[in-house]
Order: structure tokens, then C-alpha cells, then sequence
């Protein structure tokens, strides 16, 4: 980087020092829980913060007006490199010794609805073993690239896009507050080795010219593209106007009571598995009646496609069972808030179900 003696590279190396020593600092249970407190905290992030860049500020000013002759960049840089390609490492080795991503049995068994955010990206992401053992083949071999300066630029472009995406699962499916903390900092402090070379990124992406000329070609060329890239969204807009809109059936319904073959059933009081409890209305993906309320049973459940006639307050459907039997009935159905009234016929005999809307 040619303007490396700038102040600004002397803060931003000052800045990422000092989280490099507050990384460090994990090691040791009292600093982790501390920590854990800061990031837990919206006003002492701030707080910290402030402090962090006020101290950096001031520090790179006394290097950068009085400390001249000594060359402290050969000695920063290595150090911030060599941190975060350790610690990368370390959740690399995580997963390729196996002790990231193992659920335990009981989260297992749970279903997925009651199952937190890190469970469930703990679940996901532990379903393919050979996936985690790429994952963190990829991180490990980027930080070891990271730690030779010839292919530092190269490690950046592997390991960015994973700690990104990280960042963003870390966030959105609120994994620990400390954990999505240190993949940040690792994230910026990768941006800024990446930035070290800024001459090079500028050679390798902004080199190429292209001059516009106003021709048949262009034009047909720039509507090609906008083809390409419009063509994607059209397809999957004609695709959803294909499925049928969500209606007010659509949901988790509890059957209250039932009235099969003429015998009146409350299916809460009845024998487990003898009656029907539940029935799943989903948007694109059919419907399920179970019989048993707390789990799924493949080999008795029904499963079906329906179509519905809002006008005509009618759903047809057709049932399907493990041994490929299948049953067609149609049902008018009332709805009232929460609650849902069924009436028809099924099997040659009349059907008439109560139900309360779940979800």
C-alpha cells in the first residue's frame, strides 16, 4: 500500500490492535463474562466504543507525530494477521474435529418449531458432516494462506464470504451475542488486511475500460441483459400466480369434535390414534390430517391435495394414505374467527367436524 504511513492506517492498525489484545483476553473465563455483559449491553457498546476510538485516535497521533523512525507497521500488521487467521483456525478445527455443530439428543427429538435459533442452525448445519468438514477445510486453509503475505490477498477473497455469511446467520438467527461479536471483528479486521493491498484491487477491477457506443449491438446486447437478469423474476412471479392464494382455511386447525360413520367423537377423551385430531391446511404444500396430536405417524397420517371455492365456501380433497389408497370428499366449511365449521361426505357416509384454529 503506498500511502502506508498515513495517520488513517496508523488508527485503523491502532484500532484493531486493541481489539486483537480484547480478543485475547477470552481465554480467561472472568474477561469472557465481562465481555459477554458488553455485548449484551446497547449503552455499554457505545460507551466501549467511544472509548476504543478515542484511544486509538490519540495513540495514532503520538505515533504519527513523534514516532518516525522506527517502522512499527512490520510489526503490527503480522500480529493482526496472525490473530485472526488463529482464531479462524480455531473454529475451523472446531468443525473438523467435531465439536462444533453436534446437537444433542434431546434437541433432536424436539420438533423444529420449538427449536431457538442456535439449535436450529446447529441442527441444520450438523444434518451433513462432510458439509462442516468443508466448511471448516475452508477456514483453515484460508488462514494458513492468510499468514504468508504473498497469498494474503488471496486468503481474504476465501475467507470473507464465509465470515459474512456468518455474520449475517450470527444476527438473524441470534446465535450468542459474544460469538456474533467476534465474528464481526474478525469480518472488519479481514476487510482491512484486504484494503492493504488496495493498489492491486484497483489494478485487477477497475483496469478494464469499456467505451459505450450507441449501436444495434449495444442495444440489443443491454436488452439481452435486462432479459437475463428479468427473466429470472418473471418466472418465479408466473409461478406464484400458479399456486392458489392463501385463504381463510389455511392453517393449523384442532378438531373439537367429529362425527364419522354416525358415531360422535371428541377426539381429546378418545383412544390415542383412533380418531382424527388434527388437520394442517398449508399453502403450497397440501394438507395433513393426524391422528395422533403430539406426533407424526407416516404410516396412518393422510396426506392429500386440496383446492378451494371461497365463493362457494366448498374444499375439495383428495387423501392419500401409506399403502397409496386414495379418497376424494368434499367439504362446505363455515368460518368464524377461530373457529370452523366442516359438514360432508366421506367414505359413503356423512362428515361433520368442529375445529379451533391453532395457528
Amino acid at each position: 500500500m503506498k500511502s502506508n504511513r498515513s495517520y488513517f492506517l496508523k488508527f485503523f492498525e491502532i484500532f484493531f490492535l486493541l481489539l486483537v489484545l480484547i480478543g485475547l483476553t477470552q481465554y480467561f473465563d472472568f474477561f469472557t463474562g465481562l465481555q459477554m455483559q458488553v455485548v449484551t449491553n446497547a449503552t455499554l457498546i457505545w460507551i466501549v466504543c467511544g472509548v476504543l476510538f478515542a484511544l486509538s485516535a490519540g495513540l495514532s497521533f503520538v505515533w504519527h507525530r513523534f514516532i518516525k523512525k522506527v517502522d512499527l507497521h512490520q510489526w503490527f500488521q503480522p500480529i493482526i494477521t496472525y490473530y485472526v487467521a488463529h482464531q479462524i483456525t480455531t473454529y475451523g478445527a472446531a468443525k473438523l474435529l467435531k465439536t462444533q455443530f453436534q446437537a444433542p439428543n434431546f434437541i433432536l427429538e424436539m420438533p423444529v418449531g420449538e427449536l431457538n435459533g442456535f439449535w436450529l442452525t446447529w441442527t441444520y448445519f450438523g444434518y451433513s458432516q462432510t458439509f462442516a468438514f468443508i466448511l471448516g477445510a475452508m477456514q483453515v486453509a484460508g488462514s494458513i494462506l492468510l499468514i504468508f503475505r504473498k497469498t494474503r490477498l488471496l486468503a481474504t477473497f476465501i475467507l470473507l464470504p464465509i465470515l459474512v455469511n456468518i455474520d449475517f446467520i450470527d444476527h438473524f438467527y441470534e446465535i450468542s451475542p459474544l460469538a456474533y461479536y467476534n465474528s464481526l471483528h474478525y469480518t472488519f479486521i479481514l476487510i482491512f488486511l484486504m484494503f492493504l493491498d488496495v493498489d492491486k484491487l484497483v489494478y485487477a477491477f477497475l483496469s478494464y475500460k469499456e467505451y459505450f457506443y450507441f449501436n444495434k449491438k449495444t442495444v440489443l446486447l443491454n436488452l439481452l441483459r435486462v432479459i437475463i437478469i428479468g427473466g429470472a423474476f418473471l418466472h418465479i412471479y408466473l409461478l406464484k400466480l400458479s399456486i392458489q392464494p392463501k385463504t381463510p382455511i389455511n392453517g393449523i386447525w384442532k378438531i373439537d369434535e367429529i362425527t364419522m360413520h354416525n358415531q360422535k367423537v371428541v377426539p381429546s377423551v378418545a383412544t390415542m390414534d383412533s380418531v382424527w385430531s388434527k388437520i394442517y391446511f398449508e399453502w403450497r404444500y397440501g394438507l395433513l390430517i393426524k391422528y395422533n396430536p403430539y406426533e407424526f405417524n407416516k404410516k396412518k397420517d393422510l396426506f392429500g391435495q386440496y383446492e378451494v371455492d371461497e365463493p362457494k365456501h366448498l374444499v375439495k380433497i383428495a387423501l392419500q394414505n401409506a399403502d397409496n389408497k386414495v379418497d376424494s370428499l368434499k367439504l362446505n366449511y363455515q368460518v368464524n374467527d377461530s373457529t370452523m365449521i366442516m359438514l360432508g361426505m366421506y367414505q359413503k357416509d356423512s362428515l361433520v367436524m368442529k375445529l379451533t384454529k391453532l395457528k
